[in-house]
């Protein structure tokens, strides 16, 4: 779709990605933050900024999920991303795609991926099932059978801007995953856990931890596009053989079930997307998201996957929010992989309702990170 921009391919659901939520604002930019027995300093991470910022082919991106591949790779995994060119500091000659990839060696730069057609436009990762039916890359977890990505399903309703609703889960497996993306071979299915006994949808995948023998997959249900409260939900999986759904289980209640419709809340007020990982220095996991769209980054901690969790401990307000009236910061999620021992490198997405600001404004629409140390008590 073209809204009175000739050289860009459009859709409502660019400029958002999922539901809104009530938020409380919280300090700006480096402080330091003391939370009962947590203490830490949170600083910007400009390094990290610099590194995902183009001026020609990939012009940034949102979702920024990071899946280690091996001791000294990480896979990228990114949603709705621009393709084109920067010319005096504005995105001109630019496209939409709903997928990309990057891979990035220890200590590298990121090498970014997308697919071309025969005239040489790019494409999303994730081909369509149609016109109005593509996908969205959550996150992934890389095992010894192979690589596993996890994707929504998006399904574009109407002309607005909140037109899109989010119809399901799929499961890729990637059998070569240390060949280049564009050599993959993948296999995909559509997981059968979307309702449950009481009527809310769910959609599992959005954060993904490996732990012990099990890959533990979060998500959320009783979600809308709106401003509901959504409960974050967790299912398990034998780390060898997570594509089997007849192995999966699913946390009710304290214990672990093998029916679906059973499954009940780890905590509610959650994230659409986030981390989950093991802090070493705090011997505690920790679970990081964005509360709605407003740009505070809350981070919760247990002792054990499926908690209990902690209260969410406010890590961090996006100073993004003052680039324009309409700008907005969500999907917050930490890369534990290519942190240190008492630190966590947590992104960020920066956006805008307004088009033209993402056009012009290119401090908009890339991944922004910050650093949060943690500190003795």
């Amino acid at each position: 779709m073209v809204l009175g921009i000739p050289s860009i391919e459009w859709e409502p659901a660019v400029m958002f990605r999922t539901i809104l939520a009530f938020a409380a604002m919280l300090t700006l930019a480096a402080f330091y933050a003391a939370a009962g027995d947590l203490s830490f300093r949170v600083s910007a991470a400009p390094e990290w900024n610099q590194m995902f910022q183009r001026t020609n082919g990939w012009l940034g991106a949102d979702v920024a999920y990071s899946v280690p591949l091996s001791s000294d790779k990480t896979l990228w995994l990114f949603g709705d991303t621009f393709v084109g060119q920067i010319r005096d500091g504005k995105r001109e000659s630019t496209k939409m795609i709903h997928s990309s990839v990057a891979e990035q060696p220890l200590g590298g730069e990121p090498q970014f991926y997308y697919p071309l057609d025969k005239k040489g436009q790019a494409q999303s990762f994730v081909k369509s099932l149609g016109p109005k039916t593509y996908f969205w890359l959550s996150d992934g977890a890389r095992t010894k059978s192979g690589l596993y990505l996890f994707m929504q399903q998006v399904q574009w309703i109407n002309n607005t801007a909140w037109g899109f609703q989010c119809v399901g889960t799929w499961l890729a497996k990637v059998e070569n995953p240390d060949t280049p993306p564009g050599q993959w071979k993948k296999t995909t299915q559509k997981l059968p856990f979307t309702r449950l006994a009481d009527g809310q949808a769910a959609l599992l995948g959005s954060e993904i931890l490996q732990s012990g023998d099990y890959i533990y997959i979060y998500g959320f249900s009783n979600y809308t596009n709106s401003t509901a409260t959504k409960n974050q939900i967790v299912a398990r999986a034998p780390e060898n053989n997570p594509g089997d759904p007849a192995g999966w289980k699913f946390y009710s209640n304290g214990t672990w079930t093998r029916d679906f419709e059973k499954t009940t809340p780890i905590f509610s007020n959650a994230g659409a997307e986030g981390s989950v990982s093991w802090q070493p220095y705090l011997k505690k996991f920790v679970f990081v998201y964005s509360e709605g769209i407003w740009g505070t980054i809350l981070m919760r901690t247990a002792e054990a996957p499926e908690g209990p969790w902690s209260n969410p401990v406010k890590l961090y307000q996006c100073p993004d929010m003052k680039f324009s009236p309409h700008a907005f910061c969500y999907a917050a999620k930490g890369h534990p992989e290519l942190s240190t021992t008492n630190e966590l490198i947590i992104s960020y997405a920066a956006n805008s309702e307004s088009l033209s600001d993402v056009m012009n404004d290119t401090r908009l629409y890339w991944p922004r990170f910050i650093r949060v140390t943690f500190l003795e008590r």
